[in-house]
Parts: structure tokens; sequence; C-alpha cells
């Protein structure tokens, strides 16, 4: 009597073990049970199987390695095709990809608003993609209409997402700590805003499309608050208030100088390019130049006519 080989049944389980151990990987025969896909994935044994294109196999410890960094491998372009025309007609489509644009009422609305509607109406924007990427709050600004001085920063981060204030995690104590050497409060002082109002995943950079949108709630914002100085803190604040002829311009020729920012009223206002705080963080020996950037804001502020606070003295 001759006796089959049988495989060795491996399980999600004895698979993360061998991994943590640093053995394997675990390579499984075609028509063997896949312990990372889940058993209501599999086909219903008995029935007839459709002729597909041979697969290579794929090692089970590098599939679990993607699953645990969340980057699953990608399926074939062809494949990823086949699955989208066997779609039914008649599904709804995924929430996580709404059309990328604003309508005529929702432009007319923004065009209108005060400063406390248009807050209002920023909450429940989905005009890109990010709003069903995991947001947890719409970060409109910090501060409102009074001060002159308007800090534009890039994208929210994990903590301004979870509290809905632009720079309050660890770059934003680094920005806290910038203003206060020239005597600056954040809200009292100055205004602070970012070019997008909704995290990205993974802190990853705005996408072009997420830009534009944004733009509408940030133009509106820039009209309503009428800066006279604007601090712009990073690549994106630079690019989409200065908008520079070269698509590849490096912050370090960018900052040194007073440059003149179009606003959507049409005046003109100094603006002073920095590196961002959380560039400052990864790249300590950078603050010496963001000091001379401070003192250039400093002396940008004196010729738009804005006094700076008086620091009070303490003597102990």
């Amino acid at each position: 009597m001759t006796q089959e080989l049988q495989q060795p049944a491996f399980s999600r389980e004895s698979i993360e073990m061998l991994d943590a151990m640093g053995l394997g990987p675990v390579w499984l025969l075609r028509d063997s049970m896949d312990p990372l896909v889940p058993t209501g994935a599999l086909r219903p044994a008995g029935r007839p199987q459709s002729p597909s294109p041979k697969r290579s196999a794929v090692p089970a410890r590098a599939e679990l390695t993607a699953a645990k960094t969340g980057s699953l491998p990608q399926a074939p372009q062809s494949a990823r095709a086949a699955q989208t025309s066997a779609a039914s007609p008649t599904a709804p489509q995924a929430v996580s990809q709404p059309a990328v644009g604003m309508s005529t009422e929702l432009l007319s609305k923004i065009a209108s608003a005060d400063w406390q509607a248009l807050q209002t109406l920023s909450q429940h924007c989905t005009a890109c993609a990010l709003s069903a990427m995991g947001r947890q709050h719409v970060v409109f600004s910090d501060g409102g209409p009074g001060p002159k001085l308007v800090v534009v920063g890039e994208a929210p981060g994990a903590e301004e997402d979870l509290q809905g204030i632009p720079f309050v995690g660890k770059s934003g104590k680094l920005l806290t700590a910038m203003l206060d050497s020239l005597g600056l409060v954040r809200r009292r002082d100055c205004v602070i805003l970012n070019v997008l109002k909704c995290r990205p995943p993974r802190n990853r950079n705005p996408q072009p499309e997420e830009i534009v949108c944004c733009g509408h709630w940030l133009a509106r914002q820039l009209e309503l608050l009428k800066p006279d100085v604007l601090f712009l803190a990073g690549r994106f604040a630079i690019s989409s208030l200065l908008k520079p002829a070269d698509e590849m311009f490096s912050i370090s020729k960018m900052r040194g100088r007073i440059h003149l920012a179009q606003l959507p009223d049409g005046r003109q206002v100094p603006a002073v390019a920095t590196y961002h705080p959380s560039y400052l963080l990864r790249s300590p020996a950078a603050k010496s130049k963001a000091w001379e950037d401070l003192l250039l804001l400093k002396a940008a502020m004196k010729q738009a006519g804005l006094t700076l606070p008086v620091r009070e003295k303490h003597w102990d």
C-alpha cells in the first residue's frame, strides 16, 4: 500500500510564531489551504475550478510581513481590471474615492460665508478622498479674524486630527517656541492655518487634487483674515501662496528674503518662507537658519507697520 505524502498543516498562529523566531519562509503547495486567507474567501469544495493563468508561489511569510505593515502586495493590473469589470453595475460607488471638485452651490456658499459659517461648512466637506480616509476632525484654524500675521503650514498630523487644531503635536510645540522667541502668542498675535484641512493617510504629502479642493477654503480664510504678513512653513505652503515658477524649487533658495504674496482680494503682502517645524525636528542643524527666518519675519512685520509685543521682564 502506497501512502500519500501529506504536507504539515499550518495555522496563522504557527506562521506568526515561525516568523517571530526568524524561521521560514513557509511555502505552501498550490492546492493546499492558505491559513492567511479568511475562510469565507475560500472557494467551496466541489465547485469546478475555471482555468486561470499559472501564478508563481508566494511565500506565506512575505504575505504576513506585508499584512503587518499594512502594504499588501498589489494584484497585477490585468487582475485588477478583471475584478473591476466583474463588479455589479448596480453596486454603489466606493465612498473612499469621491469625485474631486466642488459643486457650484458649495463654492457659492464658501464665497459668501463669514468666519463662523465657513468653519461650520468645512466640517462637512467631502470634496476629496481625504474625507473618507479615517478623518477625525477637519482642522480649520487656530485663531480667527483680528491678528494681521497669518502662519500657514502644510497639513494636519495625527495629534492635529484628534484635536482639530493645527500645530499641536511636537512640531506645534516647536512652532509655539519659535513664535515666543519674538514675543508672539498664538491666537492673540497670529492665526495659524494649514493648506490641507484634513490629515493625509500616514502623513504623506498632499496630492494636487487635495490642494485644489482645500484651496477654496484657504482662499476664503485669507479673504476674511485680511493678513498684512504671511509666515509660510514648508514646501506646500510656499508653493500654494508664492507660486514659484520652478515646481522643483528648494526651500533653501526661497528663504532668506521677503517675498510678495498675491492674496485672493488682490492685495500683495510681504511673506517669509521657512522650513516646516517637523523638518527642523529631523534636522536640528537647520534651526539656526530658521532663527534667521524669524528675524526676517520681524523685519517684514515692521515693514508692514505691525508692532511686535513688548516682552515683560521679570527680575528674580
